[in-house]
């Protein structure tokens, strides 16, 4: 699946192109065992129907360990979980397939110019959520109003981190009415302050009777004890469907279905979720029957295209291939870091990109099954409209040795580039995953070619959630991150992890552009769609003038799952694969 022309996507010569427009959703990118239809009964993505799964246990395979079970954090989240995150957690609303929201721990969403959702002449709002009646968190205490007022408190807290990014930037306050009734009051406009559910930008309830106590000792004990809760990881509490009930460090979570979720009793009894960041051993489970679904990058394409050929015949599972992340190569822009100090200077930038061809990555790393990519925006997604007219770097080896030649750098005999301080040397570097090796090597023999003296480095998985060690890099760095909008605020300045956020944020190569923070901050605040693709188109163009990332490409990233499993179908980017988890059933 290469792309002949920028964001024209094409699948292989027995497929038919794809875009996932609200009434395509079903049909991109499957491949299949069985038959091409969609997996888990009705058109919806509902299964049948029936009782609850017999006391039977889904083993589910992700690639690693989480770090954190909750949907935000206060430290480096591992990347990409998101099947995890679904099973722990419920949200204010939850986004189907169909790119919809529909209430999850809310009675009802709020509905613009009703008395639910307010907007004033002054550009601020108000919205009022009824939240549903008698919840509970897994442990059996009330989940009310205050709960998610306390989430705010949580978040917006100054010395926590969090508090410079959306939504808790736009609101000015939070209060409680009664227990099933809170109202926000905005400072800006703020589009997704229906769901407080957006990917990344989640507003989720906080369970006050675990964290209240260490919050309001903070001042006096320091943050570090409030971050270190055991309640954020080991003795989770959440909402979600599923809760905990055992954990073996780096191996595996067992989880038990929560009877008292929002949206009624799960019908698959137990989950083990098991990690592993080698495919040779998941699809080794997976064969043998002992695990019935891998998914969240534990599965890479050549381990992929191992269950698809194992099943035609046997009608053994179904493999669903959609582009969740955006992986590029990020330049190091921190002054004191950048090595070489060339780095800073948007032409060395240009240079490396125009140097480097990505359909042999596509084609090697990822069997195909990938969008390449020049922006976080996938031309299929609701915001590709506003990639029209914006720049793109295509491979041109001449015009990268240019570029190189503006810079003062010279060609020597053994084919490396040379200035005044000596040769071009170039570090690469990235974390270890089943696509890995291909994609350094061939990106650094690239760069090899058009001159730069270059060093590979491969980040152990043990290592991946070091976010200061992530953040430190010399060179440049092979980094994935959620496409779009998730993608978009990773490049705002207050996203920068330093020492004093605890080296939390997902720019990590530290680029800062006032303008695109302005108008980060007007796309985040403006209601109107048509408004916000201008603002977009604004945001891209500054994104690709300065270059502070090269994007490789929206890999087609494989989750398989075996014939008796009902219930997981293809989502778009904006919803995830586990999104109706309570409703799958294994037969």
């Amino acid at each position: 699946m290469g792309e002949g022309r920028r964001g024209q996507p094409y699948l292989p010569a027995n497929g038919m192109r794809t875009r996932l427009l609200a009434g395509l959703l079903l049909c991109p990118l499957l491949l299949t065992g069985c038959a091409t239809g969609t997996p888990g009964g009705s058109p919806s993505g509902n299964p049948p129907t029936t009782s609850a799964s017999p006391d039977k246990l889904l083993v589910i395979f992700v690639r690693v360990e989480p770090s954190t079970l909750a949907t935000r954090s206060f430290v480096q989240k591992s990347a990409g979980l998101f099947v995890p995150w679904r099973l722990f957690n419920a949200l204010p609303a939850l986004v189907d397939a169909h790119g919809d929201s529909l209430p999850e721990l809310l009675a009802e969403l709020p509905a613009l110019n009703t008395g639910s959702w307010q907007v004033f002449p002054d550009g601020t709002m108000q919205t009022n959520y009824t939240v549903r009646p008698n919840l509970t968190w897994h442990d059996g205490q009330p989940l009310t109003a205050d709960d998610f007022v306390f989430g705010w408190r949580v978040y917006s807290h100054p010395d926590l981190g969090l508090a410079s990014q959306p939504p808790m930037s736009a609101i000015a306050d939070a209060s409680v009415t009664d227990k099933e009734h809170f109202t926000i009051r905005w400072k800006a406009l703020y589009p997704d302050a229906d769901s407080l559910s957006a990917i990344d930008r989640e507003l989720s309830p906080l369970p006050q009777h675990v964290f209240g106590a260490s919050l309001d000792q903070m001042a006096s004990s320091g943050k570090d004890q409030f971050i270190n809760h055991p309640g954020w990881s080991t003795q989770y509490v959440g909402s979600g469907p599923y809760r905990l009930q055992n954990r073996e460090p780096g191996s595996f979570l067992d989880l038990v279905r929560f009877d008292g979720y929002a949206l009624g009793v799960p019908k698959i009894a137990r989950i083990q979720l098991r990690f592993s960041d080698d495919q040779n051993v998941v699809v080794a489970h997976m064969l043998a029957g002992e695990a019935q679904m891998a998914t969240d990058q534990s599965l890479g394409q050549t381990g992929g295209e191992t269950l698809s050929h194992s099943w035609a015949a046997t009608n053994g599972g179904t493999i669903l291939q959609l582009p969740t992340t955006w992986r590029y190569l990020g330049f190091q822009l921190r002054p004191e870091l950048a090595t070489p100090k060339s780095l800073l200077d948007i032409r060395f930038r240009k240079a490396v990109a125009h140097a480097l061809d990505r359909q042999p990555i596509v084609d090697a790393a990822y069997g195909g099954q990938a969008y390449i990519a020049d922006t976080p925006v996938w031309s299929n997604s609701i915001w590709g409209p506003a990639l029209e007219g914006v720049p793109t770097y295509p491979y041109d080896a001449r015009l990268a040795e240019g570029l190189l030649n503006e810079l003062g750098y010279v060609r020597g005999s053994d084919g490396v580039h040379r200035n005044a301080e000596g040769r071009l040397s170039l570090e690469i570097a990235s974390t270890e995953s089943p696509t890995t090796a291909a994609e350094i090597l061939i990106a650094a023999n690239q760069l090899q070619s058009a001159g730069f003296d270059m060093q590979q480095r491969v980040i152990p998985a043990a290592q991946a959630q070091d976010s200061q060690l992530r953040a430190n890099f010399p060179g440049t760095q092979i980094i994935s991150t959620l496409l779009g909008e998730p993608g978009l605020d990773t490049l705002s300045t207050t996203q920068t992890p330093t020492e004093n956020n605890r080296w939390v944020g997902g720019n990590r190569g530290a680029w800062s552009s006032p303008e695109y923070d302005r108008l980060l901050t007007s796309f985040n605040h403006t209601l109107s769609r048509p408004e916000r693709l201008t603002v977009l188109g604004q945001m891209l163009r500054i994104y690709t003038d300065e270059l502070p990332r090269f994007s490789f490409v929206f890999p087609a990233q494989p989750t398989a799952f075996v014939s008796s499993l009902q219930g997981p179908i293809l989502t778009p980017p904006e919803s995830r694969v586990a999104w109706n988890v309570h409703l799958w059933e294994l037969k």
